[in-house]
């Protein structure tokens, strides 16, 4: 039986429940920002101890290829040298500046201009040395038989006055220059003494054998006075300027020298040359040797000591007997007449080196 009234279609009932659906999304590229608090760690001062370990590093095989040129950019290298220093011995007479007086002690100059005055006089060095006079008297005669003289070594003797007396406490500064360059050497070499007087200056070599000093009033008033005596071996007095010539093979040529006693001069002869024969005709006197010097060597003859050297090496033994002794192939007073040839060779001639000489 029907029911009475208004009847209603009946409505969809849609359900609102979630589903699950699988579905897959491309995202764009994004960045992920953490914030974290400053990480603090506090730890004590710790000391480890290591056993002994080895490091091994890797390193790609070394390949050597040979009979191959390899060209390098421009480069620099850059290396560390320590200060460079060279030490030579004064010049004779370098100290010295023209005013008469002066006295060069081995490059300490004395004198005019500086602190310490030469007091006069000066003994020993313009005066002949004490000579060797080999005179033998005669026994059923009046008179002796003539003997070569020889000089004996020259004894100089000076009297230096350091100058404090406006400042007497700087006299023992002032001696103690003196002291300083006047001690005993430690070796034999003599050390120039250049005296200028009136004229040119000339050389000496030497050895300060004593020094007196006074302790005096003059002293208290910083005016000392110091002695020096210098003894010279060779009695010589040399001209300041070195003098030197080239004698060419084969060619007589003229030597002088401008004192009064001979001197000795030091020779080279530069290879090739093959037997030289060096002759001073003025005195009649040779100098022969039996030897080859080759091309680049050279032969040294030291007439002064008596040497003969070949690259270093003593040659005395080159030497015939024909030749007089080394030291007495000299130059004589004035001039002299060199001459120089060989078996073969010597294209680069002889060089002589000499100072004049005076007694």
């Amino acid at each position: 039986m029907a029911r009475s009234g208004r009847s209603y279609t009946n409505q969809p009932v849609l359900s609102r429940h979630p589903r699950d659906w699988d579905r897959s999304l491309d995202l764009p590229a994004f960045e992920s920002v953490s914030e974290w608090p400053p990480l603090v760690v506090d730890t004590p001062n710790v000391n480890l101890l290591l056993p002994a370990f080895e490091s091994v590093s890797e390193w790609p095989d070394l390949v050597f290829v040979r009979d191959q040129t390899l060209t390098l950019p421009a480069f620099e290298s850059i290396s560390e040298w320590p200060a460079l220093t060279v030490s030579v011995p004064p010049k004779p007479g370098d100290a010295l500046t023209g005013v008469d007086g002066q006295v060069d002690w081995n490059g300490t100059l004395w004198g005019a201009g500086t602190d310490v005055a030469v007091l006069l006089p000066v003994d020993g060095w313009l005066a002949t040395p004490n000579i060797d006079n080999g005179n033998v008297a005669r026994p059923n005669r009046h008179g002796a038989w003539d003997a070569r003289k020889f000089a004996q070594q020259r004894i100089v003797s000076l009297r230096l006055q350091p100058n404090s007396a406006t400042d007497p406490s700087q006299v023992w500064a002032l001696i103690n220059d003196v002291l300083a360059v006047t001690g005993i050497p430690e070796s034999e070499d003599p050390l120039p003494l250049v005296i200028k007087a009136y004229g040119p200056p000339l050389l000496a070599y030497g050895q300060v054998v004593d020094r007196p000093l006074v302790l005096d009033g003059d002293y208290n008033a910083g005016l000392p006075t110091i002695g020096l005596v210098i003894a010279c071996a060779d009695p010589r007095l040399y001209g300041l300027e070195p003098r030197g010539a080239t004698v060419p093979v084969n060619s007589a040529t003229g030597l002088s020298n401008s004192g009064n006693a001979a001197t000795h001069p030091l020779i080279r002869l530069e290879g090739p040359v093959t037997d030289p024969l060096l002759t001073n005709t003025t005195l009649r006197r040779s100098l022969r040797f039996d030897i080859t010097v080759a091309d680049g060597d050279t032969l040294e003859i030291d007439t002064n000591n008596g040497t003969v050297t070949l690259a270093g090496e003593n040659a005395m033994s080159a030497l015939t007997g024909i030749t007089v002794p080394v030291q007495d192939f000299v130059l004589a007073a004035g001039s002299n007449t060199l001459q120089y040839t060989a078996a073969a060779g010597g294209a680069n001639g002889a060089d002589f080196l000499w100072r004049d000489a005076t007694l």
